[in-house]
């Protein structure tokens, strides 16, 4: 009986971890960081300020909270491994859909612009937070084994990892978030475009 009423409570308490985050993300959009006070999540979440501070220590714990659900949610989208049956361009594309599920949707997109206006604020928190993620490494160790199977040939895989992202943020998120995703219209021939740039660079040649 003690087990199932514990795993009840752990239920309860992740049930409304979840609520607080999600209405906190609501907050923190329309006031912004600085503006967005622990009563108004509290009361759009529907619970007590003391059952947020019992989950979140503080207004920047909760945010580098939604911050790091953010990305977990991200990188659950891309490709794990370097696969020898799939196209480069296939696979490169799967990564590029990872970081365009950042800003395809209105509420991840307003996030997206919410987090980076905080980050050229506010530098050292920005170097906070951004230094408890490796963005890069999954690309990272897929440049490597498509490297080793002869694939692709480069002198530094991070290097080419920030080339890539450059591409895909230069061309695609940026004005995603400067138009409201109104630039996302024909993205997919944007991304056959950066894709065949950054293969024409890097793939190894026969």
């Amino acid at each position: 009986m003690a087990d199932i009423a514990i795993k009840r409570k752990n239920r309860d308490t992740s049930g409304k971890r979840k609520i607080i985050l999600e209405h906190a993300v609501q907050v923190f959009i329309k006031n912004g960081f600085a503006s967005a006070s622990m009563d108004e999540i509290a009361e759009t979440s529907g619970v007590s300020k003391r059952t947020i501070y019992n989950h979140f220590q503080s207004k920047a714990n909760l945010f580098q909270a939604i911050v790091a659900d953010f990305i977990a949610d991200r990188d659950r989208k891309r490709p794990i491994e370097y696969s020898k049956d799939i196209s480069l361009e296939e696979q490169l594309r799967d990564f590029a859909a990872a970081e365009l599920f950042l800003i395809d949707d209105p509420v991840r997109r307003g996030l997206s612009r919410l987090i980076t206006s905080i980050f050229l604020m506010d530098l050292e928190f920005g170097e906070h937070i951004h230094g408890q993620y490796s963005p890069y490494q999954s690309l990272i160790q897929w440049l490597e084994a498509a490297k080793k199977h002869g694939q692709l040939d480069f002198l530094s895989s991070q290097l080419a990892a920030r080339v890539f992202y450059g591409l895909v943020e230069g061309c695609i998120t940026w004005s995603a978030m400067l138009s409201d995703g109104a630039s996302l219209q024909g993205v997919d021939q944007i991304l056959d475009e950066l894709i065949e740039v950054f293969l024409s660079r890097y793939r190894k040649v026969r």
